[in-house]
């Protein structure tokens, strides 16, 4: 019995010991970088006036609050230089909003961007898109047979090379659904996107829209969702460990580079409700 009740006592002590004991965790540290949310919009049936860029900056991990960026320097020209300046709101701390865009198609856009004494910029061809012809939902397209899903049908431009982003936005959805796909196989044809969720049911709305982008924003998106899936080479393709850069350049001090991309599309949109 006495040698049971000395074990106890060690283990006891052992183990409160062992939950005292402070491990330092050395995490790596930078400075702040900029990052930029300027994926502009020209919504079909709109004139496509209104046009926002958001900017933050990276944090810690640790930190609940993205910082928002105040005070920057933001406008885009075209091709004939005439200037579209972004005026940061004054409610929405880190919102830039242009007023006065004006999108035309296949038009080549320049955006800058001056923040800290530094001048960011990046360039974009706005993209055309055929628009969505017909939603069919389907049963078959999730892992469980009486899952929800939708398959998006739309046509392909023929003679040329096209690049799209689906989003798929729902209720239950934290976050979009978003599906990068090209015309590599359906040149001049119908193509389609496909969405299911598990969680969808009778009466959801799924919003859905479709963008036609240029090739280099179509290989950075595919970057990004690889590096979010683990690496995208397969189950033991570690995450690369360098930052994926968009096509934004700091003019200034080229290694002090900002994350994000400048982005301009046309854009169909469409409400399908799940039945």
């Amino acid at each position: 019995m006495k040698s049971k009740l000395s074990i106890l006592i060690l283990l006891a002590v052992f183990l409160n010991s062992s939950c005292e004991k402070v491990i330092d965790v050395k995490l790596n540290t930078e400075s702040p970088r900029l990052v930029v949310d300027a994926a502009l919009s020209w919504v079909k049936g709109t004139d496509g006036k209104n046009q926002s860029v958001i900017l933050s900056t990276t944090t810690s991990n640790f930190n609940k609050e993205i910082p928002k960026v105040s005070g920057a320097t933001v406008y885009a020209t075209n091709s004939s230089n005439k200037q579209f300046d972004f005026i940061e709101e004054p409610t929405i701390k880190g919102k830039y909003t242009c007023i006065n865009f004006l999108p035309v198609i296949n038009e080549t856009y320049v955006l800058t961007i001056i923040y800290n004494g530094e001048t960011y910029r990046g360039q974009e061809k706005l993209t055309a898109v055929n628009p969505i012809e017909r939603v069919e939902q389907r049963s078959d397209l999730g892992i469980n047979r009486d899952e929800f899903g939708i398959k998006v049908h739309f046509k392909d431009t023929p003679d040329q090379e096209d690049f799209f982003v689906l989003s798929y936005f729902t209720p239950s959805l934290a976050f979009p659904s978003i599906e990068v796909t090209s015309d590599k196989f359906f040149e001049g044809r119908t193509t389609f996107g496909l969405f299911s969720y598990s969680k969808l049911k009778l009466n959801d709305p799924v919003n859905i829209r479709l963008n036609g982008v240029s090739e280099r924003y179509f290989n950075y998106f595919r970057k990004l969702a690889g590096t979010a899936n683990g690496g995208g080479g397969g189950p033991f393709q570690p995450t690369p460990s360098s930052a994926i850069r968009g096509n934004l350049v700091n003019q200034t001090k080229e290694s002090n580079y900002c994350l994000g991309y400048f982005s301009i599309s046309e854009t169909d949109i469409t409400t399908y409700t799940i039945k």
